[in-house]
């Protein structure tokens, strides 16, 4: 079970490096960029510059990057959690609690 957990977290965190499919609105951006490059005179780069594709396409993140962070968070947080309760568990089994042998 162990090697299938870290197997997975291999895997996940490949994909968040692993480049997606190029969207349609930046291949739209990138050629009506070079017909106006080529066009325009050499100062005036404003048109340039508005006809580039937004944020919102900069800020795209892949699936695998949500993975990697999700597993990169859970998983230790999970094994401390298991850690304390085996150790507060052992404590009451020296003190004699309900759990003592």
């Amino acid at each position: 079970m162990k090697s299938v957990a870290v197997f997975f977290c291999l895997i996940s965190t490949a994909m968040a490096f692993v480049p997606q499919q190029v969207t349609k609105a930046a291949i739209q951006a990138a050629t009506a960029v070079a017909p106006v490059a080529i066009a325009a005179p050499a100062f005036a780069l404003d048109s340039i510059v508005e006809s580039l594709p937004t944020n919102t396409v900069a800020l795209e993140v892949q699936f695998g990057a949500y993975l990697a962070v999700l597993f990169g968070t859970f998983l230790p947080c999970l094994f401390l959690v298991n850690l304390y309760i085996q150790t507060e568990s052992r404590k009451a089994g020296r003190a004699g609690g309900q759990d003592a042998e």
